[in-house]
């Protein structure tokens, strides 16, 4: 499955973390979380919670859009 990775995007440059950084949290090489950004590799499940319990987040929160993001991009 693939995630939508904005909210990723967004929370890594809002704690001031590199792609290389966050992919140690994960356990992956930086190119390889290059790709998974880039929608080219999907993250695995452990590796969506294990950024997801870094963040503070449910994978749900950090990965998926859900009604209420909807409604506010439209308002």
């Amino acid at each position: 499955m693939y995630y939508k990775t904005n909210k990723l995007k967004g929370k890594i440059a809002e704690n001031n973390l590199t792609q290389k950084e966050a992919a140690k949290i994960i356990g992956v090489a930086h190119n390889t979380f290059s790709r998974k950004m880039n929608g080219k590799t999907p993250f695995t499940l452990p590796e969506a919670r294990k950024l997801a319990d870094y963040f503070g987040m449910t994978v749900d929160e950090l990965f998926f859009y859900n009604e209420v993001d909807n409604r506010e991009q439209l308002v």
